[in-house]
């Protein structure tokens, strides 16, 4: 009994510091989505954090974990695959998935161990999941992205995953066609 109360105590304090450290570091950590085709057996979760900043110069980078569940090998094509998102202002704004390809130069100044983890990769076998890292130029706002859109040339097949656009941080495409609210609207009234 002596071990447990000896032992429990700072377990205890352990999960609690670190419960909170998780908590506050979430606040204003970015965005992030998560889609799910149960049809083609593929999960995307997308993630931006916004201390990855000029982690590869002159870039923002939007992360996308690829779950591969389907019953074949997800192939992927760094020249033919297309990702965009929509910004919180509705703006598309298409990413760059391969540094290689479109930055060779700032690609082979890169570490090699960084070369590595940021390559898109060429598929992803099943039951696996392959990180997918999408680089914006540094003047595109990245914070609240309402959507990501992805285009597999492989199947030819678009997928677009839509964020909560009731979040208070969504900023509407078009303010003025937004309209009234239902209950100031006079054809909503009884």
């Amino acid at each position: 009994m002596k071990k447990i109360s000896r032992f429990g105590l700072p377990l205890m304090m352990l999960t609690l510091l670190l419960a909170c450290s998780a908590r506050e570091s979430g606040k204003g950590a970015g965005s992030s989505q998560r889609l799910e085709l149960h049809k083609h057996g593929i999960i995307l979760d997308a993630r931006y954090d916004p201390r990855l900043d000029n982690l590869i110069p002159g870039y923002k980078m939007i992360t996308v974990a690829v779950t591969n569940n389907s019953i074949d090998i997800l192939r992927l094509n760094p020249l033919k695959d297309k990702w965009e998102i929509t910004d919180a202002m509705g703006r598309k704004r298409k990413a760059i998935n391969s540094i290689r390809i479109k930055d060779p130069s700032l690609f082979g100044r890169l570490p090699q161990k960084v070369q590595q983890l940021i390559d898109y990769p060429v598929g992803i076998s099943v039951g696996y999941s392959e990180t997918i890292d999408l680089f914006f130029p540094n003047n595109h706002d990245l914070n609240a992205f309402r959507s990501i859109g992805y285009y597999n040339s492989e199947l030819g097949t678009d997928f677009n995953m839509m964020s909560n656009l009731e979040s208070p941080t969504h900023v509407p495409a078009n303010q003025s066609a937004a309209g009234p609210a239902p209950e100031t609207d006079p054809r909503f009234r009884k």
